[in-house]
Formats: C-alpha cells, sequence, structure tokens
C-alpha cells in the first residue's frame, strides 16, 4: 500500500518539539534574563500556538489518512483526514502572517532611520492586510463549508485556480518579506561605529530571522495539487498534497526556530562564561528593567559591544550615547577605565532592555532618549 505519511510524522513531531524548545529558551531568556519581555515576544508566543494548532490538525489528519490514496481509505476515515487539513490550512495563513509581524517587531527595537522604520511597517502592514483576506477565503471557499471534505460533495467551491493564485500571491508575499527583513539588518548596523566583527553578528542574527523564505520557494511547484481540491472521489486530495504539507510544516518551523535564535546571544554568552570561554558580551552586565518605568521613555540595545577611546595616555572612557530622546535631547555616560595591561584596554557592555535607563555594573550611570545607533 502507497503510503506517504511516514515524513510527514517525522517532520511534523520534530518542528513540535524544535519550536516549543526555541520559543520557551526565547521566553527564559527575555522575562526572565533581561526582563525585556516586548511585543515582538507577545506576537512570537501568539505564532507559535497557532503553529500548534496548525500541527495538530496535521498530525489528526495523518491518523485518518493524509498521505495516501483516498481508494485506500475508508469513506468516514477519508473524509475525516480532508477535514484536519481544510482547518489546518486556514491555521497555516494565520501563523505566517503573524510571524512576519513578530520579526518585524523584532527589527522595530534596533531600527530608528525613518526609512527603514517605513518599510518594517509597511512590510507588516501588507502581511496583516493579505493574511487574514486568505484565511476567509480558505475558509468560506465552499459553500456550505463541509463541501470541502466530502466525498461526494453536494455544494458548490471555488475555482480551483483562483486558490492556486491565492496561494501563490501569500507564498510571494513571504518571500517578499523575509528577503526584506533579512536584508535591512545591513542598512541598520553598516554606519554603526562598532567593530567590523560585531557588525557582522549583529546582522547575522537578525536576518536569521527570514530564512524561512527557502522553504517558500521549495514549496511553490507542489502549490498547483491543490486543483484536487474538493473533488472528492474524482481527486487524491490526501496524496497528492503530501508535499505540500511537508514543506508548509518546514516553512513555520524553520522561521519560528530562527526567529527565536537571533534573540538567544544572552544565554550563549552565558554559557559560554560558565564553560569559561571568552565571550565578547558578558550577560553579567544586563541590567534589569525597572518596572516602574513609563512606556514613553522605552528604547532597544542588542547584544552589543561599546567601543572605547584613549584618554592622556591614562586609560580609556567608554561613551554610550542616546539620541532623539522625547524631548529632542542627547544624553551619554562616561567612566574612565585604567588599563589592565598594554595593548589590551577594554570594557564590554551587554544590554538587552526596553527602557532608557541602562546602568553598568559599577552603577549609577544613565541616559535617556530612544536609542538611535550603537556607539
Amino acid at each position: 500500500m502507497d503510503d506517504r505519511s511516514p515524513p510527514v510524522w517525522g517532520v511534523g513531531i520534530a518542528f513540535f518539539i524544535l519550536t516549543w524548545t526555541a520559543v520557551g529558551l526565547r521566553i527564559w531568556v527575555r522575562a526572565g534574563m533581561i526582563k525585556s519581555f516586548g511585543r515582538d515576544d507577545w506576537t512570537m508566543l501568539g505564532t507559535q500556538l497557532l503553529n500548534t494548532a496548525y500541527l495538530a490538525c496535521q498530525l489528526g489528519g495523518l491518523v485518518y489518512g493524509t498521505g495516501r490514496h483516498v481508494e485506500d481509505l475508508e469513506p468516514e476515515r477519508a473524509e475525516r483526514a480532508l477535514s484536519y487539513w481544510f482547518f489546518c490550512e486556514s491555521f497555516y495563513v494565520l501563523t505566517t502572517s503573524l510571524l512576519k509581524v513578530s520579526i518585524g517587531f523584532f527589527l522595530l527595537r534596533v531600527a530608528t532611520d525613518r526609512l527603514h522604520v517605513w518599510i518594517i511597517r509597511t512590510t507588516m502592514a501588507l502581511t496583516v492586510l493579505l493574511g487574514p483576506i486568505l484565511f476567509f477565503v480558505f475558509l468560506f471557499q465552499c459553500s456550505p463549508i463541509d463541501t470541502f471534505w466530502k466525498l461526494d460533495p453536494q455544494g458548490t467551491c471555488l475555482d480551483t485556480d483562483v486558490l492556486v493564485g491565492l496561494v501563490f500571491a501569500i507564498s510571494g508575499m513571504n518571500v517578499v518579506a523575509d528577503w526584506t527583513f533579512g536584508l535591512l539588518p545591513f542598512w541598520i548596523v553598516k554606519d554603526l561605529q562598532i567593530p567590523m566583527r560585531q557588525k557582522r553578528l549583529v546582522v547575522g542574527l537578525l536576518a536569521f530571522a527570514a530564512v524561512g523564505s527557502t522553504a517558500t520557494v521549495v514549496r511553490l511547484p507542489y502549490v498547483p495539487a491543490l486543483h484536487d481540491s474538493a473533488k472528492g472521489r474524482e481527486g487524491d486530495f490526501l496524496y497528492t498534497t503530501t508535499d505540500i504539507a511537508i514543506w508548509s510544516t518546514v516553512e513555520n518551523g524553520v522561521g519560528i526556530t530562527a526567529g527565536c535564535v537571533a534573540t538567544l546571544r544572552p544565554l550563549v554568552s552565558k554559557a559560554l562564561h560558565r564553560f569559561g570561554v571568552r565571550s565578547t558580551l558578558d550577560p553579567s552586565k544586563a541590567t534589569d528593567i525597572p518596572k516602574d518605568m513609563p512606556r514613553g521613555h522605552r528604547m532597544s540595545l542588542h547584544a552589543m559591544s561599546f567601543g572605547n577611546r584613549a584618554v592622556n595616555g591614562h586609560g580609556t572612557v567608554t561613551t554610550i550615547t542616546g539620541q532623539r530622546g522625547n524631548d529632542g535631547s542627547r544624553g551619554s555616560s562616561e567612566e574612565p577605565l585604567a588599563p589592565t595591561y598594554p595593548g589590551k584596554i577594554g570594557k564590554t557592555f551587554y544590554v538587552e532592555t526596553e527602557t532608557s535607563r541602562v546602568t553598568d555594573e559599577e552603577g549609577a550611570k544613565e541616559f535617556r532618549g530612544p536609542y538611535s545607533g550603537l556607539r
């Protein structure tokens, strides 16, 4: 008996474990380690809940026959599998849309240039607009709704050419959004006054959130298999759409995992520190956010080192500068540092917070105003 369900089982279970692990670690870092749980984290958690619903429907469909020929299944089981596929498709659309919103919020933490902010918000707006439209088209493509999964349909369904065209449209939107979010970090950090090695690291971390586009592109050749939808016994929908099921799971799973990995630098630095490996970023420098800090004073700093400058040949001064405060002012914090040994003078700050107060481990240094770059 021809059965293509094992690969779908394997991919589904693997990404269920992987995505929840990644999201769990993100929550631990953002809420527990640095006390900076923001909009991007809430939307990523919502994305993972939708992805879990998607995977539950996918695995439920596998129990009843997804990946097998309709002729090899009992009619009741085939219809149950088709109904699971129907709701699985709907949850996929919502998951994909909210994932792009989460990544957009993540990039808005560090983007301050007006053009960059406009690009991110426009991409997010298109996702928010087109995602729900496609969701409702999928949900009401047949009248009555259960016509989709009936082997002997009595109702009517949307022309499959329109359906396939819409799937290509949202796939194209996802690719554009992923490449936009993947390339934009280069322009966000290229003018920052930090070492080139740090710039490469930051760009890599931010752009990693967009690697899901690879799976989207691989999925495109299999989209025409949706022409078998709502054909009942005349089609072989559960078998022909196996590749769509696999790559849809990979697309969302990789996107969620990558989006969370980009936030785990504090955890990696702490782990390296415990094993005695030198890290350029020391998580012990991270500062908690005062719970009473007004939202209007919030800002965002990400996994960076701030350079030092020599002063009268005696040590260095580390300067952190904030710009574009609510009152248009600038603020800075300077601290003289004594050299420990010739040619190796430096102090590293690790900050990831949503508050305009940044205080180093020696205390009492702060500045206010939305952060406009890494200085």
